[in-house]
């Protein structure tokens, strides 16, 4: 996805936006696992888009790149490289990311739908001067513990949810989806399987203390029935 709206030159070498040849930190290659960070969903004229930020460590630095779900990194004007910003910290390369789809979304017009960062991954916490905080949107969650079962065509994987809201749901399992997937849900609601339709946002493969291995799913155009139950949760 090539930008063009907002003003901002970019290295083709890193693939940052620095000042003068001596400042570029060169190839930025990750040194480690991406993960799924940060994202945001907004309506734009060609349909719904989900916008995210991916965190990779690079040597002793940290890299962001933006993705337009599942698969579209965003790249320079003219398809030279892909966007990246780098910082000592996960968050604050992520900060620099976040700030920039901002611009890009209020440049451009699009309606802005929520934002949603996964538990345990930090956002910007202190704007540079003249810069605006990047605004997230709460969405409650509620623990609630349901068999659900689920898959790319067929839901026939067995998880079990961890917390849920009106918007989706944290399940937890062994072996969790890659971010972008769509998948078939069947909710186990008071004695009624409830179909479901959603898109993984972000998984955690290994359990951590109080956060258990399992993926976020937003889901996609959830029943009033889905919605009036999670409300119910006490």
């Amino acid at each position: 996805m090539g930008i063009g709206v907002v003003p901002q030159r970019f290295c083709c070498v890193c693939g940052t936006s620095h000042l003068g040849q001596a400042s570029c930190p060169g190839e930025l290659r990750a040194t480690g696992a991406e993960r799924p960070g940060w994202r945001v969903h907004v309506e734009t004229p060609f349909g719904h888009e989900a916008i995210g930020v991916l965190l990779a460590p690079s040597h002793d630095r940290w890299r962001a790149r933006i993705v337009t779900y599942p698969n579209v990194l965003w790249t320079a004007p003219g398809g030279r490289g892909t966007l990246k910003f780098v910082g000592d910290t996960p968050e604050e390369a992520e900060a620099q990311a976040i700030l920039f789809v901002e611009r890009h979304v209020q440049a451009k017009r699009y309606l802005r739908r929520d934002g949603l960062a996964p538990s345990g991954v930090g956002v910007a916490s202190k704007p540079t001067a003249g810069e605006a905080r990047p605004v997230i949107a709460a969405v409650q969650r509620k623990s609630r513990c349901l068999p659900v079962r689920f898959g790319l065509e067929r839901a026939i994987t067995r998880g079990v949810t961890v917390n849920l809201s009106v918007e989706g749901m944290f399940v937890g399992v062994v072996s969790p989806e890659d971010g972008g997937r769509s998948l078939l849900i069947h909710l186990d609601v008071d004695g009624h399987t409830l179909p479901l339709r959603g898109l993984v946002m972000w998984n955690r493969r290994r359990t951590e203390p109080e956060r258990p291995a399992g993926m976020g799913i937003l889901l996609s155009n959830p029943p009033p029935l889905y919605g009036s139950f999670v409300a119910a949760i006490r």
